[in-house]
């Protein structure tokens, strides 16, 4: 793995859609370990996978158990949208919410949950994603 720091949301995007498969049937989970610097210490851990017609879990337990084994002392989390809808449902928003008040209780701060879409309709060579942290959701 090349080092790397993140230091923009669409740079950890860019990680994670390297991790997803090219055809994306179904939702994945991913947490990226950072270092307190931003420096990436590992590839996009998979966390979840969901079912063909079912979404996947953002569970934090699994989530921070992942990123605590790899050394993490930050994280951002990302999960895809395979029908390329970025707007995040009820359920992405509650889970964020969990996320940050485990993230809080642990002192290994969430610093973003990426939703991934699919590449732009002009342009396919460039992904779409939604930045919570940018977005303010």
């Amino acid at each position: 793995m090349i080092v790397k720091t993140i230091s923009t949301p669409s740079s950890a995007a860019a990680l994670f859609f390297a991790a997803l498969p090219a055809e994306q049937r179904e939702e994945r989970v991913f947490v990226l370990p950072l270092d307190g610097n931003g420096k990436v210490l590992a590839e996009p851990i998979l966390v979840s996978v969901g079912h063909k017609d079912g979404t996947a879990q953002i569970e934090a337990g699994i989530i921070f158990r992942e990123a605590l084994k790899a050394g993490a002392e930050e994280i951002i989390v990302a999960h895809n949208h395979p029908s390329g809808n970025l707007a995040p449902s009820k359920a992405d928003i509650a889970a964020t919410a969990k996320l940050r008040e485990a993230a809080e209780l642990l002192g290994v701060p969430l610093l973003d949950h990426l939703i991934l879409g699919k590449a732009d309709a002009g342009n396919n060579s460039h992904p779409s994603f939604l930045s919570f942290a940018e977005s303010g959701a």
